[in-house]
């Protein structure tokens, strides 16, 4: 259930960070190029993807309508922080029309020195922009020097307040051995069995075969957002519970990283959480109502051959959407998440 309260009062009482939680969220993905190329990454993010990005005045369109449903607004990728100077533009022309995104979800590479971050974090305060999310696990620090982490996360709460930063509070001895779990293959192994993550995107072509499969009727795991000894993925998909809708630079509305609900430039985001995704797609049909079993069910339909056990049922729905893709190109897209783009086996893949 989501707070009452409009986004702009919790926001002020309680802060982004809590925020977050209280309200959920909306996000613009500003591109689906990243510093990075972790191998959880449920959009198969990478320094290799087209260097595309939201167009200025289509990106000014989607976060209007991102804050006309009383979400906290974010803009995320990719890593938009690779394009600061184009993120940095957006986010004063925005605060000037006062939809300046709430926060901005970062990996934290771009902190290679305290005065860079400063500089850059600054800026986009004065911009309007409230908030920073940093990530941190151990796929992202198999990439990412711990050291930038730590420095992003201090001096954004130095530059926007504690409350106002959403990122655990980790010395640089914890980052570091977060570090050593994603370097070390069978610590990374042990890592993922121990805290499997969403087999969806990159996690679903290189961390799935980590996870024994079992039986169908056993997979009833939960998903992000809870829906434990659920069948469905109603959570997911129903205007009301639905955790965070994304809008990537084609204007896609989007949720479980790759399942296309609309698009912005058809029909403006409010409309459609009006109306609901039922009967737009067969899939959203599938999986709204008996989830990743539903989905297998319509595979099959059209010669989809099912494997005796899957790890999870995120990761049955991740292999049964790229048999479906065909069948359903504008629903099952776009390209950036589901072809193969593999993590490098070794070197930082900074290119930015």
């Amino acid at each position: 259930m989501r707070d009452p309260r409009p986004v702009a009062q919790v926001i002020e009482e309680d802060g982004v960070a809590a925020a977050i939680w209280k309200k959920h969220v909306v996000s613009l993905l500003f591109t689906y190029r990243c510093t990075l190329a972790c191998r959880h990454c449920c959009f198969n993010c990478s320094p290799r993807k087209p260097p595309v990005l939201a167009p200025r005045e289509d990106a000014l369109e989607y976060l209007r309508q991102l804050h006309a449903v009383d979400r906290v607004v974010h803009i995320a990728g990719g890593e938009a922080m690779m394009v600061y100077p184009e993120l940095l533009d957006l986010c004063r022309a925005a605060g000037g029309l006062g939809i300046a995104p709430h926060f901005i979800e970062t990996n934290a590479t771009f902190a290679t020195s305290d005065g860079v971050t400063y500089e850059r974090l600054t800026a986009l305060r004065e911009a309007g922009v409230q908030g920073l999310l940093v990530s941190a696990d151990p796929y992202h620090q198999e990439w990412c020097p711990p050291e930038r982490q730590h420095r992003c996360v201090r001096i954004a709460r130095e530059v926007f307040g504690a409350r106002n930063v959403a990122a655990g509070d980790r010395s640089l001895a914890e980052l570091r051995r977060m570090r050593t779990v994603g370097c070390d293959p069978a610590l990374r192994a042990e890592h993922v069995r121990r805290e499997p993550p969403c087999c969806v995107g990159r996690a679903g072509h290189e961390l799935a075969a980590l996870l024994p499969d079992r039986p169908i009727e056993q997979l009833r795991d939960g998903m992000w957002h809870g829906g434990e000894g659920d069948p469905s993925c109603r959570l997911e998909f129903d205007p009301e519970t639905i955790w965070e809708v994304h809008i990537d630079p084609y204007g896609n509305f989007q949720t479980c990283c790759g399942i296309v609900l609309g698009n912005a430039q058809k029909t403006p985001l409010p409309d459609l959480l009006a109306r609901g995704f039922l009967g737009i797609s067969p899939v959203i049909d599938a999986v709204y109502q008996g989830g990743p079993q539903a989905l297998l069910s319509l595979a099959v339909e059209r010669g989809y051959r099912p494997r005796e056990g899957y790890p999870q049922r995120c990761a049955l729905c991740w292999e049964v959407r790229q048999f479906l893709r065909p069948f359903f190109p504008d629903v099952l897209a776009p390209d950036e998440v589901y072809l193969r783009d593999p993590a490098p086996d070794s070197g930082l893949p900074l290119s930015a």
